[in-house]
């Protein structure tokens, strides 16, 4: 049926979100959208610009016959319902209903369309509606939507941006804690805070994030963070461990570090970089560069505690402590927030736990006694991070700590722990030999034997039938050279994914190799320094 012959029941109408009234319809990053009886079709096409988030069958509209709508998310990516002043998130394959005046966002946080039905439609957006009016082709475009739409098919989903949903639902049970911490001790400042990035990371927390990127179109960037959303509040105690730490630009975009009374940094820097860090580094702070009991390698953990009155936020990340990696490199991070432990759970203790006690303990800083508000004079170090609950962990913790380790030890750090930590995991049968990742930033000698070691600890687990799920084809994800020379930083991006030529071209790595792309999060052109490892099948994360 044309649209010139179908009974249009209303309308959905863009607008900016915060503004009174309808701004020039010619700002807004779609036109409006008639809706008509039967079923309606909204997506990709529907966007004055190209954002390969929205599908290109994103949301399917069915109008009732009470003037609401029945809205089908049919695309990845969720959508947000804002009705009667309440926000409610809508995933894949889940329905919801839409009132008269109920806004849309098609990408949380983005592309905000309020509802109009035909009753009420002379009352509201009158200035949006004229635009339409005024170009008197409406109904003729309608047609060539429809038949563009009806010869597209849905697009397959980038593998990086399902993960990244998936853990977005995954953290949905952590949001109390999430934003008690966020607001420990700075009301006024969350409160400006939530006004000016909008209501997305405030009321939808993840466990899992990407970093922000510089020069990249805003929708990239929808759920990124900085360090200044990662580090803000009443720190009390701050250990910040990474390799490389230029303490200049870390003071600078996160002056609120200067305030917290004690900070231990673990680093691995040496030489004249680490004559500048002493320099540099404000009085109160401690530096400490753990021992290395092998002749070659370095510190290399990229990771921060921070406790607050309310109790601990621990970040894992992949980006150095310095501009170039939080700002021009594809980057993530997991964190998660935790509570004080009650004074009659102090003995009990989980697996998150002792996997971060156990690594924090290797490291061997030089412990140091600080008197905290919440807890009194006490003593910093490892066994110090049991007081908090970790009881509501989503992940464990698997370290990495250099050395030669035998007996017990062997299952205790790298692939080995995570091959045993795996070994209690069950999955689905349709995991059984399917595909794995890896996807990391430099690359040392390997043989084939340790490949084959590696890929039997990514492997690990039971299908829900009791099978064994078997090793999957591995996959190296890496860029090319053009990739890097066409980069955010040109060349000098390379730095970031060092390998010895030698490495890189061993006639037996060449079954592995699968070239780097990112255009569902537009990074391509931000060269990977973020390390991801995951088993999948189809659009599927094991």
């Amino acid at each position: 049926m044309s649209s010139s012959s179908r009974v249009r029941v209303g309308t959905l109408v863009p607008f900016v979100e915060g503004k009174s009234g309808s701004p020039n319809a010619s700002s807004l990053p779609m036109p409006s959208i008639p809706i008509f009886k039967g079923s309606n079709v909204v997506g990709r096409s529907n966007l004055v610009a190209v954002d390969k988030r929205v599908s290109r069958k994103h949301l399917s509209l069915r109008a009732l016959p009470d003037g609401s709508l029945e809205v089908v998310v049919e695309g990845t990516n969720p959508i947000v319902v804002q009705s009667e002043g309440q926000r409610r998130k809508v995933c894949a394959q889940q329905r919801a209903k839409i009132m008269h005046d109920d806004v849309v966002e098609l990408i949380p946080g983005e592309y905000f369309m309020k509802y109009v039905n035909m009753s009420d439609e002379r009352k509201s957006s009158t200035s949006v509606e004229s635009h339409d009016l005024k170009k008197g082709k409406r109904h003729s475009e309608e047609d060539s939507v429809a038949a563009k739409r009806n010869r597209q098919v849905m697009e397959d989903e980038a593998l990086a941006r399902t993960l990244q949903e998936s853990f977005a639902e995954e953290s949905t049970s952590v949001t109390e804690v999430l934003s008690s911490l966020d607001s420990a001790g700075s009301s006024e400042r969350n409160k400006e805070r939530t006004h000016s990035v909008g209501p997305l990371k405030d009321t939808l927390p993840l466990t899992f994030r990407l970093m922000r990127v510089q020069g990249l179109p805003s929708w990239t960037n929808t759920s990124t963070v900085t360090i200044q959303d990662v580090i803000q509040g009443e720190v009390l105690l701050a250990v910040l461990s990474n390799y490389m730490v230029d303490m200049d630009w870390l003071l600078t975009a996160c002056p609120s570090l200067r305030k917290v009374p004690h900070v231990l940094v673990l680093h691995g820097e040496d030489g004249a970089s680490l004559e500048r860090l002493k320099k540099t580094k404000p009085a109160n702070w401690i530096l400490h560069k753990p021992p290395l009991p092998i002749s070659f390698g370095t510190h290399h953990s990229k990771a921060m505690l921070l406790v607050y009155p309310q109790g601990i936020r621990v970040v894992v990340h992949t980006a150095n402590l310095i501009h170039v990696d939080w700002n021009n490199k594809s980057q993530g991070l997991w964190t998660q927030d935790f509570p004080w432990k009650e004074a009659n759970d102090m003995s009990t203790n989980i697996g998150f736990e002792n996997d971060l006690v156990d690594y924090l303990r290797a490291l061997k800083w030089p412990e140091f006694r600080v008197n905290l508000p919440v807890a009194g004079d006490v003593n910093i170090n490892a066994a110090f991070f049991r007081k908090f609950d970790y009881s509501s962990s989503t992940v464990r913790l698997i370290g990495s700590v250099p050395g030669y380790h035998v007996g017990p030890n062997m299952k205790k750090w790298g692939h080995m722990k995570l091959r045993s930590v795996l070994e209690e995991c069950v999955f689905e049968k349709q995991f059984c030999k399917s595909p794995l990742i890896y996807q990391f930033s430099s690359l040392g000698s390997l043989d084939e034997k340790w490949m084959t070691e590696f890929a039997c600890s990514l492997s690990a687990g039971k299908a829900d039938d009791g099978s064994q799920l078997g090793i999957g084809k591995p996959l190296i994800v890496w860029p090319t050279v053009e990739d890097v020379r066409c980069s955010i930083e040109g060349y000098a991006a390379g730095s970031c994914i060092p390998s010895p030529q030698k490495n890189v071209e061993k006639d037996f790595l060449r079954k592995y190799w699968s070239r780097w792309k990112a255009d569902h999060v537009g990074r391509c052109r931000a060269m990977p320094h973020i390390k991801t490892f995951t088993r999948y099948n189809g659009q599927n994360i094991a």
